[in-house]
Formats: C-alpha cells, sequence, structure tokens
C-alpha cells in the first residue's frame, strides 16, 4: 500500500533542526577530524532520529579501496560480468542521479544505465556527516550547501524537483 500522506515536518523545520558544522575551536578542519577518527561513525541507537532512517554519511566500507589506491595498493581486477550499457555513471550522489534521470527521460526507458558509487545508498555525500574526535561529536553537512534555498535553483534543477514531485 502507498502512503500518500504529506510528511508532519516542512523541509524548511528540517533543515532548521539540523545542527551544521560545529568544528570550529578544534584546530582541525572537519575533513581533518574525520580522517583522525579512522572514518568513525556515531551510533548510539535509541530513538537517535539518524539512526532509525539510515541517515549516516560517509559509513566505515565506503572509503577504504580509495585509502588503498591513494597508499599505492594494487590487485587484479575482477570479472565485470557482460552486461553491455548505453551510460556509465560514476557517483551516485544528485548530479549523477540527475544525468541517469536526464539520460533516459531523452533515450527512453529501455536505456541500460550502470551507476557506480562507493556508498551503499544513493545521494552521495549530500548527507550528513557524524564522527567523534576525543569525547566530543562532530556534525558536519556534506554537500548539501544551499538545499535549503530551492527557490534560487535554475530552472533545470526547479523543473528537475517539479517532475519527481518534490516539494519546492
Amino acid at each position: 500500500m502507498k502512503n500518500t500522506a504529506k510528511p508532519a515536518i516542512t523541509r524548511r523545520d528540517f533543515l532548521n533542526g539540523v545542527a551544521l558544522g560545529v568544528a570550529a575551536g578544534s584546530g582541525l578542519s572537519p575533513l581533518e577530524l574525520l580522517a583522525q577518527s579512522g572514518g568513525q561513525v556515531v551510533s548510539s541507537g535509541g530513538s537517535y532520529p539518524p539512526a532509525l532512517q539510515g541517515l549516516r554519511g560517509s559509513h566505515v566500507g565506503s572509503f577504504e579501496t580509495g585509502h588503498a589506491m591513494r597508499d599505492g595498493q594494487s590487485w587484479t581486477t575482477s570479472d565485470a560480468g557482460d552486461g553491455q550499457y548505453d551510460l556509465v555513471v560514476v557517483g551516485g550522489g544528485i548530479s549523477g542521479l540527475a544525468a541517469a534521470y536526464f539520460y533516459r527521460k531523452q533515450n527512453g526507458p529501455q536505456s541500460q544505465i550502470l551507476i557506480l558509487d562507493n556508498h551503499d545508498d544513493f545521494g552521495g555525500h549530500a548527507k550528513r556527516n557524524e564522527f567523534r574526535y576525543g569525547d566530543r561529536m562532530y556534525l558536519v553537512n556534506g554537500g548539501t550547501l544551499n538545499v535549503e534555498a530551492p527557490s534560487q535553483y535554475s530552472t533545470i534543477a526547479a523543473g528537475l524537483l517539479w517532475e519527481l514531485g518534490i516539494d519546492r
């Protein structure tokens, strides 16, 4: 059964309720803190809202291969199968998903599209990232700059929201 009820919280209320980067005063940038924490994601269970929704940003398992490549590790390639694709998109964030959407819109639903991403969920880095350094939890928005102001979106971006039925 499809739930057609409107959410009980508006986009503005949600965004106003989300704390943004609090790394000031630590002397380290949020990325430096994340690197020093080993990418540890906060998980306190219970009624912690991000845990209930699976909102966790870059999780353990999403960066080890990139770090191994950076550090000079190599490995043999694996069999990618015999799939043939009309489009291969690298990155499952808003740009990659939009590219796939517009490609399929222009070329038809028979288009074979492969989207590659280092995360186990779509959305790219447009999530919040949480990590601990010492006894403090740091929260940083990840790629969501200006998401709260759809009135300033381009005609194409605003049209995409409208086509997808996303409240603007």
